[in-house]
């Protein structure tokens, strides 16, 4: 459907599609399979999410859907009914639900932000943004080269760095104690994250060592130091190490699980085969020290 006068006069991005029919509906949700639908109770309820809407519909083309349905229009108000929304119960008049492979997924409840709605159509089952937690206010969040590039350089406290992916497990335990570390030491050190694990950051990577998650760098004045490797710390832990930051110190070589007194037949290149063929049913645990 065409958007109306009402809509470009705010330049609403042709990308957020408007639907009033309910066959219509059920076609869009058919044909796109990440569908995130702005139910208004009125166009002029709708405006300030439209103007966000618009980014994220730009932002996303390609791997999501923007739609907007005006309850307050009459054509539209048979629609609202038949999905059962009903705005007008909303504080600010609208509603945001999200529609996965032809069917109701979720109501969008995460922060209507531009970035936070793009990471979640990007990946609407994937975790909530780490700047999204509240006990997270204090953590610098990095979202680009550049603006690394500009905290190292404009910083003069010391700076620890995590570079972390979203669905890392280490970093998920270990990011309680970093933020409650960045709030009892703010004003003295600057805690950061990044989540580099986009192919887009594949220099940082290399820059930095980043060769698996979490991978905690230390700074000073925009220079680093050396690594922080206690992926269990605490709070008192990472506080107590930067009043004294040292180098990981070298750890005693691990004796191999091989040469352990155990019951279990380790494989070598060379019987792998051989031990597979010769036994009908083996459970085999591919490791790294």
């Amino acid at each position: 459907a065409f958007l109306p006068a009402f809509a470009y006069s705010l330049k609403v991005s042709p990308l957020i599609e408007k639907i009033n029919d309910h066959k219509d509906f059920k076609k869009l949700l058919r044909t796109r399979n990440n569908v995130l639908v702005l139910y208004s109770k009125s166009a002029a309820a709708a405006e300030s999410s439209l103007r966000l809407l618009s980014s994220v519909a730009q932002e996303v083309k390609g791997r999501g859907t923007i739609s907007w349905i005006d309850c307050g229009d009459t054509e539209s108000r048979k629609l609202c009914k038949k999905m059962k929304v009903d705005p007008n119960s909303k504080e600010k008049g609208v509603d945001l639900l999200h529609y996965k492979d032809g069917a109701f997924h979720t109501a969008y409840n995460r922060a209507v932000t531009l970035k936070s709605m793009v990471a979640f159509l990007k990946d609407p089952e994937g975790a909530p943004l780490w700047e999204e937690d509240p006990e997270a206010k204090d953590i610098v969040h990095v979202d680009s080269e550049k603006e690394l590039r500009r905290l190292l350089k404009k910083e003069d406290k010391p700076l620890l760095m995590m570079f972390y992916a979203p669905w890392c497990g280490v970093c998920k335990r270990m990011m309680p104690s970093y933020q409650q570390a960045a709030t009892e030491l703010k004003g003295k050190y600057v805690l950061a994250g990044m989540n580099v694990y986009s192919a887009e950051f594949e220099r940082i990577k290399e820059e930095f060592s980043v060769r698996g998650y979490p991978t905690i760098c230390y700074f000073e004045k925009g220079k680093f130091l050396f690594n922080f490797e206690n992926f269990g710390a605490t709070a008192a832990d990472i506080a107590e190490w930067l009043k004294n930051p040292q180098p990981p110190q070298p750890q005693a070589p691990e004796t191999p699980w091989a040469d352990e007194e155990n019951v279990v037949y380790h494989l070598t290149d060379e019987d792998f085969d051989k031990f597979i063929k010769d036994h009908s049913s083996v459970l085999v645990m591919f490791h790294a020290p």
